[in-house]
């Protein structure tokens, strides 16, 4: 049923939730699991974003440093599933607004079903503009799984 199955992740407590939830899935499934990351969604931690206002890291580093947390985050997202058991694994990094990358993705890559947390980092700007669940499950043409 699931052959392809896409997990949003972005670090935060919701989204790891989701890795297990789409682990889960596509162990079932015996399915392909793709995390991706939108670099827009991904927000610093409270102690990195100190240690780059300490170190004074700005520009090029900055940016080294987010890729750098982007694969942080799918690299623990990957752990995750491994000891779940799923084989088939990929990671993907994208940069835009994180609803309509997630969803893009999703239809380039004919996935048939996306999995992602509830609530992200940006936990203000959801209230202010919709959750980016929300939006992808507006927008998607596939079947989404929000997880609590």
């Amino acid at each position: 049923m699931f052959n392809k199955i896409l997990c949003a992740v972005d670090g935060s407590e919701h989204s790891m939730r989701a890795v297990e939830k789409a682990a889960a899935l596509a162990l079932k499934f015996e399915g392909e699991l793709v995390f991706l990351t939108v670099a827009k969604a991904v927000k610093m931690n409270e102690g990195l974003r100190r240690f780059m206002e300490v170190e004074h890291v700005s520009g090029q580093d900055a940016q080294y440093v987010l890729d750098s947390f982007s694969q942080e985050v799918l690299n623990e997202a990957k752990e995750i599933a491994k000891k779940v058991g799923v084989q088939n694994i990929k990671t993907e990094v994208k940069v835009g607004p994180p609803a309509r990358s997630i969803v893009e993705f999703a239809d380039k890559n004919k996935i048939d079903a996306i999995v992602m947390g509830s609530r992200g980092h940006g936990d203000l700007e959801s209230l202010l503009l919709g959750s980016v669940s929300h939006k992808v499950a507006s927008l998607s043409k596939v079947t989404c799984v929000t997880v609590r």
